[in-house]
């Protein structure tokens, strides 16, 4: 199986978290997004199992660290969208239906993995800001039925969501009759999840039309019919549904997280900490006359003295927690509190916080929020 991971977006909605990292690289439930989700499809797949990871925002920060933490695990390469302009100074980018054209000569070029008793060439697309609560060996498994020549996670959103997602119509046995990108209205609430699993001969004919849709689209900018926007992947989905390919939506009964907004990651840390145990990572973090109300995460090099903490408290790598009261709170990496009590709050990477007594309190990496 090939491994399809888009991760070039700026990930505006995860702001001010965003402006020093990408979005798959947010902290929630004491792991990296993406460490997350590359746990979860690594745990079923053989060791360097092909990934192509599309850059674009922060290219050499996904770079070194993905060679460094994941060597061993995949074969990795790399493609960089290229910006397409800047608002001020943040760029924007094709879309996805572009990022996924773009691997259209590595998919080409790249040798697969044998695994027995499957297709070669079968590919896994996933998003880096959809974490399944459980994992992906679901989608994995459908592909391999004869009857389906490709699969789609899919999940419920409210009716006032739709608006915001590819959204899905389906038969009576699941298989996808249309698909609709963010549509003004709709009697369904079956949304993508950004898990795209396809056969060789799918793949090969979805390559196809995006080449024909992307040359189309940019034909149009070009001639002013349009103005430049996303080149969205959904157009080219719901072409294979015409032309006949059985694709199956398959929905996340556990759930699938989308902590894409900083108002969702609250809530998906609290889902995943729940979903797993709990733990205090490395043997040198030290919990002393403190209070744990799992479910919690706490980080390797992490300190807490004389500190209440939990539940739902996500706390990274070497901080320093003292005389706090922490109830469902996401923390990232070397943050320093002292005298802190606060709840559903979002603190970065690199902050300082003394003498605070506030909820919902918001900050971004290398911040400090101390008195003077």
């Amino acid at each position: 199986m090939k491994l399809i991971l888009p991760i070039a977006g700026v990930g505006q909605r995860l702001r001010p978290f965003t402006f020093s990292k990408p979005k798959g690289f947010v902290t929630i439930a004491g792991s990296r997004g993406v460490d997350h989700i590359l746990t979860k499809i690594g745990a079923n797949l053989p060791k360097e199992t092909p990934l192509c990871m599309i850059t674009g925002y922060k290219s050499l920060q996904i770079m070194q660290y993905m060679n460094k933490t994941y060597k061993e695990k995949f074969a990795i390469d790399y493609i960089e969208q290229t910006p397409v302009g800047y608002q001020a100074d943040i760029p924007y980018f094709s879309g996805l239906g572009h990022a996924i054209l773009l691997t259209k000569d590595w998919f080409y070029n790249t040798s697969d993995v044998v695994v027995p008793g499957r297709e070669p060439d079968e590919t896994l697309i996933f998003l880096s800001d959809m974490i399944p609560v459980r994992d992906y060996k679901f989608i994995v498994d459908a592909l391999g039925n004869v009857k389906y020549d490709g699969v789609i996670g899919s999940m419920i959103v409210p009716p006032e969501k739709t608006q915001f997602y590819g959204i899905l119509e389906t038969d009576e046995e699941n298989i996808i009759t249309n698909m609709v990108e963010k549509p003004k209205q709709t009697n369904s609430t079956q949304a993508i999840s950004g898990v795209y699993a396809f056969k060789a001969k799918t793949i090969r004919r979805l390559y196809e039309i995006l080449d024909q849709q992307f040359s189309q689209h940019e034909s149009e900018i070009q001639q002013g019919i349009r103005q430049r926007m996303e080149f969205q992947f959904t157009p080219a989905l719901q072409q294979l549904v015409e032309e006949g390919f059985c694709i199956l939506s398959a929905p996340f009964s556990d759930g699938i997280l989308d902590f894409g907004r900083p108002e969702a990651l609250l809530e998906s840390n609290r889902i995943l900490l729940e979903a797993h145990q709990a733990r205090v990572e490395g043997e040198i973090a030290k919990i002393e006359n403190s209070y744990i109300e799992n479910p919690c995460a706490i980080g390797a090099g992490t300190k807490i003295t004389r500190s209440v903490i939990g539940p739902y408290v996500s706390i990274g790598k070497s901080c320093v927690i003292e005389d706090c009261n922490l109830q469902n709170v996401v923390i990232g990496d070397h943050c320093y509190l002292k005298n802190i009590i606060t709840a559903e709050s979002i603190i970065g990477d690199e902050v300082k916080i003394d003498s605070v007594i506030k909820n919902k309190i918001t900050l971004g990496d290398n911040s400090y929020l101390l008195e003077l």
